[in-house]
């Protein structure tokens, strides 16, 4: 997604579709695959949500894992690390539909997506806590991060 232009897209429209060029959101969202960004319009955040906000010249689509009066703090599902906090005000939309190469389209937003979200999102927290980056590889840390990537690979199933 570049800034400007869906930036401007989702101000006039109230939603943007975008295709995902990186792998830092892997298995769920991959290269090629199209999202539809809409505002956040008062939605509450929750810990799970795919937000988007500017990260240089591209959108960044992330899932939330925590949040305080300061921002929010995303992370790729491919990532072991969070992202820095992202301020409120720097929070442009949220994810709200996703469409894989074979054109069917996946409401993120209706049954059982919410559900998912929620726990991919304790998944995420959670590997970033147990798993952060390995100052000492160990097998106990390997085992703990692929175990908790398995809940992805299954939602990726539904976007098939």
């Amino acid at each position: 997604f570049a800034v400007s232009l869906a930036l401007d897209v989702l101000a006039r429209e109230g939603e943007v579709w975008g295709r995902g060029t990186g792998v830092s959101m892997l298995p769920l969202i991959r290269p090629g695959d199209e999202l539809r960004l809409a505002p956040l319009d008062g939605k509450r955040i929750f810990r799970g949500m795919l937000i988007a906000y500017p990260r240089e010249v591209r959108l960044v689509i992330h899932r939330v894992i925590a949040w305080d009066g300061t921002g929010v703090v995303p992370k790729g599902d491919a990532s072991t690390l969070p992202d820095p906090v992202v301020p409120w005000d720097q929070v442009v939309g949220r994810a709200v539909a996703l469409r894989g190469p074979n054109g069917l389209c996946v409401e993120l937003e209706a049954f059982p997506w919410p559900l998912l979200h929620r726990l991919l999102g304790a998944c995420a927290w959670l590997a970033s806590r147990l798993c952060p980056a390995p100052s000492a590889p160990s097998l106990l840390r390997e085992l703990a991060w692929k175990a908790l990537r398995l809940p992805f690979y299954g939602a990726r199933l539904f976007v098939r």
